[in-house]
Order: C-alpha cells, then structure tokens, then sequence
C-alpha cells in the first residue's frame, strides 16, 4: 500500500509543537508559568492582593510569546527547507515502511518502530524517542488507515490510531 503526503506550514508548525511539548524543559517552564497564573489568582482572589494581576498578565504576555516564537520558527523552518515540503511516498509493505522524497529514500524495519500515534491531524510513526517520520491524516482514507492498522496489529506496535 501506498500513501503520498505533504505537510502544509500549519501542519509542520502543530509538528514542531507537539515536538517541543515532548521535551523535559520546555514542559517544565510551562508548568512553571501557569503555577504562576494560579498562584497569583489564588493571591488576587483569596488573598484580596491586587497587585498579583501584573503576575497574570507577565505570564500570559511570555504564553504568548512562546507560542508565537514557536509558531514563527517553526514557518521560518518550513519556508527556507525545500525538503519539508516536498511529496512524501509511504509504502507499507511486510518488510517495513519505504520512505522517499525527491534525493532521498530510506526503508525502516517494522522491530525499528516504536509506537504509532495519530496526533493533530497527523499520524507520527516514531522511529525512537527523537525520531519519528510524519504523514499528514488527510492524506489516508479509511481503507489505507484499516490497512495500517491490520499491520500495526500483526507487528504488535503500540499505537492509538
């Protein structure tokens, strides 16, 4: 079976977003931030404090701030690597997944697959922690997504599809 895709800027973008979520620290500092927010609500509001609401407002702004800082890296990224929007090619087969793009094609073995999970319109075949191999889901009709599951289902991957 065979699935050609390519990622939009909106996809790519929710990619490296739902990549940076992954990551120790940038959960961390998240969590940080809205312990902030929560902390300074239960100040303005319990503790009748009304100078907690420049912590609100602080934390929100830098929220912001990151979420537009990832978003623009992200398009940046996008618009200066030709590679990241070329047609990919998904050939599922017995043997494993092949991948190819324009210069480039490479075969994973189905033991070298991890997990399988379908996330933000996008279905990530995760290779390891740090690597996974994307597919956009508009790209996949139900008869394509049956059979990729039946293969998920027979090589005992984990996945969420």
């Amino acid at each position: 079976m065979q699935i050609k895709t390519t990622l939009t800027q909106s996809q790519f973008a929710k990619l490296t977003g739902i990549l940076l979520l992954k990551r120790l620290q940038v959960l961390f500092l998240l969590l940080a931030i809205l312990g902030l927010i929560i902390g300074a609500l239960i100040a303005m509001i319990v503790f009748k404090n009304k100078d907690a609401y420049m912590l609100v407002f602080v934390a929100i702004v830098f929220l912001a701030l990151f979420a537009f800082s990832i978003y623009n890296n992200a398009k940046r990224h996008y618009q200066n690597n030709p590679r990241i929007r070329q047609e990919t090619t998904y050939d599922f087969s017995d043997k494993g997944i092949s991948i190819s793009k324009e210069g480039f094609a490479s075969t994973i073995k189905w033991a070298e697959i991890i997990r399988i999970r379908k996330k933000a319109g996008l279905i990530l075949i995760w290779q390891n922690k740090l690597v996974a191999n994307v597919i956009s889901a508009k790209d996949v009709n139900v008869a394509q997504l049956e059979e990729i599951k039946a293969f998920i289902q027979k090589k005992n991957i984990r996945s969420n599809l």
